[in-house]
């Protein structure tokens, strides 16, 4: 789960944190009417809990030009959260709903959403230092007809896994098998995002490459390997 350090408050002795936890920060969504999922928010806390939202529009995802684009004008809005903020008492959890704008896609749209604490009061007669985690979920909107389909590619002597499909996927794991029931582990691992690849170092020339992938379902795929 990715956490994000965001902000301290120095009030004075024993660190308290504004704490806060997500069912889940991954969410897969389609360009068509009505597509939307759910968060589940809770405050384990004893304090109240204020919670904002960010969104953010990843262009380029995976490539050198990567950029993370805050959007605030209400007209470039293609993803929407709501609610956009809300107040968790202590022990309280709220649903956020998050919703697709996005239509007839021709490769995915990925989001970034921030679920941010704001300060409130902090009850101390010590000196206490306040630390503010925030969470960002991870979001796919993606064409009715997308799939990724990975494929094995040269360049001189370096040999790549290049994602040439529409949508992302996630190598987990990655083994060589040079022949059926004898496969060694490969240090390979990483989210394949639409046109992004991976380098593969010192990868045999024979047997196969086994994949063990995930996206919004989990399969594994074998690539055979050439000379």
């Amino acid at each position: 789960m990715k956490k994000i350090l965001l902000s301290f408050l120095l009030l004075l002795g024993q660190p308290a944190l504004a704490a806060m936890s997500l069912d889940k920060i991954i969410f897969y969504l389609d360009d068509a009417p009505n597509a939307r999922d759910d968060v589940v928010i809770t405050n384990p806390d004893k304090e109240t809990l204020y919670v904002q939202t960010e969104i953010f529009r990843v262009d380029n995802p995976g490539l050198d030009n990567e950029e993370r684009i805050r959007v605030i004008n209400p007209d470039e809005f293609r993803l929407l959260v709501s609610p956009a903020k809300a107040i968790l008492a202590p022990g309280e959890r709220k649903r956020f709903r998050l919703m697709a704008l996005d239509r007839d896609l021709k490769e995915e749209k990925v989001y970034r959403v921030t679920f941010k604490p704001v300060v409130g009061e902090v009850k101390s007669e010590q000196t206490a230092l306040k630390i503010l985690v925030a969470y960002q979920a991870l979001v796919f909107v993606q064409p009715e007809d997308g799939s990724y389909q990975l494929e094995l590619q040269a360049d001189g002597s370096q040999r790549y896994l290049k994602n040439i499909g529409n949508i992302n996927v996630e190598v987990v794991e990655a083994r060589h098998c040079p022949s059926e029931g004898e496969c060694q582990k490969l240090d390979i691992s990483g989210r394949l995002y639409a046109g992004t690849s991976l380098t593969l170092e010192d990868l045999p020339t024979e047997g196969e490459l086994e994949l063990f992938l995930r996206g919004r379902d989990s399969e594994r795929v074998r690539l055979p390997l050439g000379s």
